[in-house]
């Protein structure tokens, strides 16, 4: 530090502080937020950023941040990560191809599953920018690529569920089969743990299952079973990490786990048989911190536009949650028990993998209620720059209205694509 007169004030070099003096200080930050900034600072304490990464300093604040697209400086790779527990809202910068041209299929464990302009699937982290490729759409079974008269890249997708009279198959753009295809996309645990990381795709035809392993050349199709019915339609799934099993949800209310770590075929067993074939709600499996499944249903309406004469415009309508329906899954009795509150929880849904979370571990969040993003598929496909649904449903005022998430949806109207997600921002 360079001597000062008399009178001349001293400015502090705080780019020359020891890197192990500057990890001691990020280990007392919140992340991501705190430690994220810090990093950007200069380039010594991103050197000490990098470090606090690779020894995976344990995370403090590990509430969901919803992530959305962000238009600062023009950057098609830029993303915003806002935090509702803390308030705090800052940017990042996503690997290429560019966050824009992607769309946001799964979120779990800190890593986005996020589909590119030829519909492949990869697993990024946006905090470390790490980024693992999934086994092509070509890997699935009843998918096959081939090239149009003006050598466009076009996917051919066998649809039919019928096994008796196979269809002929139905063709896409290679940018828009990504959203007709995955419908749910599970990660078994952080993809940082290499093999033992297995995700799971509920895809078109109607929920069908594929599942691979990191660094799998293809998917392995989950063939039909007495346990897995071909037309179930498996809507939502989760991993429990307590007896390894994946638990499928079907349209129809059933539960049947399904085992990947073992001998093949995987081994399913139903726990709790269909109830309804009422396929409208969208339908989340949870597992709550006190041990019980959820069967969570969120019912929509479409919200016909206002129109004018004036108007030449056509404008979409808005599909809005009405009301939601929670049920205890009782698999001693086989059926599902409504139950009116989570107490002191909160639910995260969306695209991401579902979430309940305590509010004594996280006391800024508010209980009793669902934080939401948009998740309704037909809509999100059809429409990719029409409004999105963003908000608080309180179970506690029954006044059937989502209330704002802050001040997030009207700062920033152009997070509706790729549909914002919730994430649980990780350094692993």
């Amino acid at each position: 530090m360079a001597a000062a007169g008399a009178g001349v004030a001293v400015i502090p070099d705080w780019s020359g502080l020891p890197e192990d003096l500057i990890v001691v200080v990020m280990k007392k930050l919140d992340i991501p937020a705190e430690l994220f900034r810090a990093g950007t600072v200069c380039s010594s304490w991103y050197a000490a950023y990098t470090t606090a990464r690779r020894v995976r300093i344990p995370i403090k604040d590990t509430a969901p941040c919803l992530l959305y697209s962000c238009q600062a400086d023009d950057d098609p790779s830029a993303a915003a990560l806002y935090s509702p527990s803390t308030g705090a809202c800052f940017r990042i910068r996503l690997p290429d191809p560019p966050l824009r041209g992607r769309a946001l299929v799964g979120s779990a464990h800190g890593w986005l599953v996020a589909a590119d302009d030829e519909s492949n699937l990869h697993l990024v982290n946006p905090l470390t920018a790490t980024q693992l490729a999934l086994p092509p759409v070509t890997g699935l079974h009843h998918a096959e690529s081939f090239l149009d008269d003006q050598g466009n890249l076009m996917y051919n997708l066998q649809e039919s569920l019928d096994l008796d009279t196979q269809e002929g198959p139905v063709s896409y753009p290679a940018r828009r089969l990504r959203h007709f295809l995955y419908r749910r996309v599970i990660v078994s645990c952080s993809p940082s743990m290499g093999r033992r990381c297995i995700v799971l795709l509920l895809h078109s035809p109607d929920g069908q299952l594929s599942f691979a392993r990191l660094g799998d050349a293809r998917w392995t199709k989950v063939a039909c079973s007495d346990s897995l019915k071909w037309n179930i339609g498996y809507r939502d799934a989760l991993y429990n990490d307590k007896d390894g099993l994946f638990y499928l949800l079907g349209y129809d209310c059933s539960i049947t786990t399904l085992d990947l770590h073992g001998s093949f075929p995987p081994v399913a067993r139903e726990v709790i048989k269909g109830s309804t074939l009422w396929d409208d709600p969208t339908k989340y499996i949870v597992l709550a911190p006190w041990g019980d499944l959820l069967e969570v249903w969120r019912v929509r309406f479409m919200e016909e536009p206002t129109t004018t004469a004036k108007s030449s415009m056509e404008v979409p309508p808005k599909v809005v949650t009405e009301e939601f329906w929670i049920y205890k899954v009782d698999t001693d009795e086989q059926k599902l028990v409504r139950i009116m509150s989570i107490g002191e929880h909160a639910l995260f849904l969306g695209f991401n993998s579902a979430l309940c979370l305590s509010t004594k571990d996280f006391p800024t969040l508010r209980p009793d209620c669902a934080y939401l993003t948009d998740d309704f598929h037909e809509e999100t496909c059809t429409h990719e720059h029409n409004w999105r649904e963003i908000g608080i449903w309180d179970f506690k005022t029954k006044s059937y209205t989502m209330e704002s998430l802050g001040d997030v949806q009207s700062l920033h109207p152009w997070m509706n694509w790729p549909s914002p997600i919730w994430i649980t921002p990780s350094i692993n």
